[in-house]
């Protein structure tokens, strides 16, 4: 009987050559994400655990609490459609913040809808100067202005947002940022945004999931070449008696 040799073949090596890579490229990036999201989410805590001020020598950092003096614009009020809250339907309240260096773009929470979809629900904002508390929301976050606005009338129902084609739409610079102003302030109604964030103990499931993949795959490998250098050896054998 001839002596067992591994030969898996040129197809199941190429297959191994593609796959084996591949797997472990995506499970060794699902260790990354899970780093990078770990990091994220001290990042919220420790942002939400403090209130900054907002001024002109400050860059908003998503999910940081900050504290900003301005005045809202009454007149250019966003309603961004299909927010639920509670099982019921309504919009969210997006509007300007004017301050000394800049303005920003801020969600003033839920609103709920009349039930008559040519009727909108009347919002109240407080006019003048005032110190609000918000928390600063990633750009990222943003949803792309609808490509049909409701006429030159306002508030403008809109069901997607995107903070530049609203400043051109308002004739205005582009915001500094996005911000969720907290409840319980004049004017702020429920808030229905929260940071959403995929738990880093699920992205190194995933990377279980691949690593055993890769494990899977080599162990077939192995149990098909040597299976079949077997098979090959065992039949030339008979061959020669």
């Amino acid at each position: 009987m001839s002596p067992l040799m591994f030969r898996p073949g040129w197809r199941l090596t190429a297959f191994v050559g593609v796959f084996l890579p591949l797997f472990v490229t995506l499970g060794v990036w699902q260790l990354n994400r899970a780093d990078q999201k770990t990091q994220l989410v001290a990042r919220i805590e420790a942002g939400q655990a403090s209130v900054k001020s907002l001024n002109r020598r400050t860059e908003p950092q998503p999910y940081q609490r900050y504290a900003v003096t301005g005045r809202l614009s009454t007149e250019r009020v966003w309603l961004l459609d299909n927010r639920t809250h509670e099982g019921r339907v309504g919009y969210e309240v997006w509007a300007p913040l004017a301050t000394d260096h800049g303005w920003y773009l801020v969600s003033l929470g839920w609103v709920s809808g009349t039930g008559d979809r040519q009727r909108l629900p009347e919002v109240e904002l407080p006019d003048g100067e005032r110190r609000w508390i918000g928390q600063s929301r990633p750009l990222s976050d943003s949803i792309v202005l609808g490509e049909t606005p409701l006429a030159d009338q306002w508030p403008q129902v809109v069901q997607r947002i995107q903070p530049q084609a609203m400043a051109e739409r308002m004739q205005m610079p582009e915001p500094k940022g996005l911000l969720q102003l907290e409840a319980g302030q004049a004017g702020v109604g429920p808030v229905i945004w929260t940071p959403t964030v995929m738990s880093p103990e699920r992205h190194q499931g995933y990377a279980v999931q691949w690593f055993a993949m890769t494990v899977v795959l080599l162990m077939m490998y192995g149990y098909a070449g040597w299976r079949r250098s077997d098979r090959g050896s065992t039949s030339t054998t008979g061959e020669n008696e």
